[in-house]
């Protein structure tokens, strides 16, 4: 009973290393081919913009002349390349600024036309940006003001791009964004603050 319960053992480890080189061959035989004709499509695909759609998530920095210090934000921003020069960006993000002591929290909505500058193929692709946005503005007072603010922007910087999905880049841009007001105890008439400067961004994009 002793030998048949060993032979039967013998046999179970023999009829599993079977069973995983037999994987192991069929998991070979897909990827192998696979692989370089894969390798071969990524070499034979150039760098660079290209028409389709990207999504990525990026770190901003605003300062505006009427703010008491620059501001750190998140957001995210979709970009349709409707050729290899022309796309569309569209971004939003969340920040709060301090004007004068009055706290002030801002979505900035905006809509970006971009220009790419170099011929395709290049990883390095520095462009322009120009367009406008829509700023969902809370003011932080005994009222609270819930407005929304219009600006033009223009700009630009480059994008780099690793392989024909990733890519990471920044921008600047100058925003001509209207005047925040607010209205307190100690300024029952109101005052206006001057939201307008200037934004840099840094962010990571896939390509679909």
């Amino acid at each position: 009973a002793v030998c048949s319960i060993g032979t039967a053992k013998a046999r179970k480890k023999f009829y599993m290393a079977k069973f995983r080189t037999f994987i192991l061959l069929a998991l070979a035989s897909l990827i192998l081919p696979a692989s370089p004709a894969r390798a071969q499509s990524e070499a034979g695909e150039s760098h660079g913009p290209r028409p389709g759609l990207s999504i990525g998530g990026r770190a901003a920095y605003y300062r505006s002349k009427g703010a008491d210090s620059g501001d750190f934000a998140e957001g995210l921003q979709l970009r349709y390349h409707l050729t290899r020069r022309w796309a569309l960006e569209g971004s939003a993000d969340l920040r709060q600024e301090e004007f004068g002591g009055t706290k002030a929290d801002v979505v900035p909505l905006q809509l970006s036309v971009l220009i790419y500058l170099m011929p395709h193929g290049y990883r390095f692709a520095p462009y322009i940006l120009a367009g406008g946005g829509w700023y969902y503005t809370h003011v932080y007072t005994p009222v609270n003001n819930y407005d929304f603010r219009f600006g033009p922007h223009a700009g630009g910087w480059v994008e780099y791009f690793f392989n024909t999905a990733w890519s990471a880049g920044g921008s600047y841009r100058y925003l001509w964004t209207e005047d925040i007001h607010s209205q307190d105890l100690a300024h029952p008439l109101g005052r206006n603050f001057k939201d307008k400067g200037f934004m840099l961004t840094a962010a990571v994009n896939y390509s679909f």
